[in-house]
């Protein structure tokens, strides 16, 4: 019962801190000047510590984030580029869905 509630805390500390980025975004993202510019990688990707997810074409892209211990995804638009979502104990995977963002 312990470890749950334990799981189910870093799980709502995780989800507050990419809803928190969410609403920065401009500050939180570091966008590429021309479409692979600067990007990592296309799409989702880890270092040890950190998710991020590279966007790798010319507009803005709508994201679906998936927190690892939360019941619901996030979703969130990133510019072109690299954008930090957070970490790795927090973001299991993210990747882009249709819709516009605006």
């Amino acid at each position: 019962m312990q470890k749950t509630a334990s799981k189910l805390r870093l799980g709502a500390a995780a989800f507050s801190a990419v809803l928190l980025a969410g609403t920065a975004l401009s500050g939180s993202a570091h966008a590429a000047s021309e479409g692979k510019a600067g990007v990592k990688a296309c799409g989702y990707y880890e270092t040890q510590t950190d998710a991020y997810y590279g966007h790798c074409g010319s507009t803005w892209v709508k994201i679906q984030v998936d927190i690892d211990w939360w019941p619901t995804d996030i979703k969130r638009c990133v510019p072109p580029g690299e954008t930090h979502l957070g970490t790795t104990d927090g973001i299991d995977n993210a990747w882009a869905i249709p819709g516009t963002c605006g």
